[in-house]
């Protein structure tokens, strides 16, 4: 099982349900190119989702899975569902994912972009990773982002902020303007997708759920924010086991 974070996030996100599932799957979380501890793609090389993907498959051959169960969140489930496509899923599980919005522009695309200026705005504030680990603090600061963002370890929380500050985000976010998730019909394994109630960046009334399999599973959870990990441990992972034929 291949664990795939978002953009501005790195893999980390998936520690509260890495131990929940490996009883079940070998599972390897990766950071994505520019996030976490993965150096960019080179200068002149777009971070698209096809390119991550391209990365991802080269990470796949070196572990030597022909295909995989994925599961990705936000830019991560669009990357998920790129390899589907391309063959290389034995099943995807797609937590609030990015590039089904019915438009590439309008308001929804406006605010996804105002909100991630907000988050990443802040960790360049004077003693941010100090004030975010006060949980009165980072509970409004980071909410929607999370739906339960007191619940968050203050080291997983400062340490994310450090990433968001110093990650590769301007440019990958650049390389989504205009586009979107194309090819859902060329998926042959099962789709699982979930959305949060909480989730202020990818709505359920905003995506292009045709751009999905016929027989995708979607779900929605209310008390879920954009990165549901930390929120609902137990249920997430549920939902990831289930996915899987």
């Amino acid at each position: 099982m291949l664990l795939i974070h978002g953009i501005g996030h790195r893999r980390q996100m998936w520690d509260p349900v890495v131990a929940r599932l490996n009883g079940d799957f070998d599972t390897v979380s990766v950071d994505l190119p520019g996030f976490g501890n993965s150096p960019p793609l080179p200068e002149g090389d777009t971070p698209t989702p096809h390119r991550l993907a391209d990365h991802l498959e080269t990470v796949l051959d070196e572990l030597g899975w022909s295909t995989a169960h994925l599961v990705g969140n936000s830019l991560g489930a669009w990357v998920s569902l790129e390899l589907a496509r391309r063959g290389r899923a034995s099943s995807v599980c797609a937590l609030m994912p990015a590039g089904l919005w019915r438009s590439t522009g309008g308001v929804g695309h406006q605010r996804r972009k105002a909100l991630f200026a907000m988050w990443t705005n802040g960790t360049r504030l004077p003693m941010a990773g100090s004030l975010i680990r006060n949980a009165a603090v980072r509970t409004p600061v980071l909410f929607g982002l999370f739906g339960r963002p007191w619940r968050i370890p203050a080291a997983d929380a400062v340490g994310d902020a450090e990433n968001l500050r110093t990650c590769d985000f301007a440019r990958t976010m650049s390389a989504l303007d205009g586009t979107r998730f194309e090819g859902g019909a060329e998926i042959s394994v099962p789709v699982t997708v979930l959305f949060g109630g909480r989730d202020p960046l990818i709505r359920v009334r905003e995506t292009d759920l045709g751009l999905l399999p016929d027989s995708t599973k979607v779900l929605f959870e209310r008390h879920l924010g954009h990165v549901p990990t930390w929120d609902d441990p137990d249920l997430v992972s549920r939902i990831v086991r289930e996915s899987t034929p």
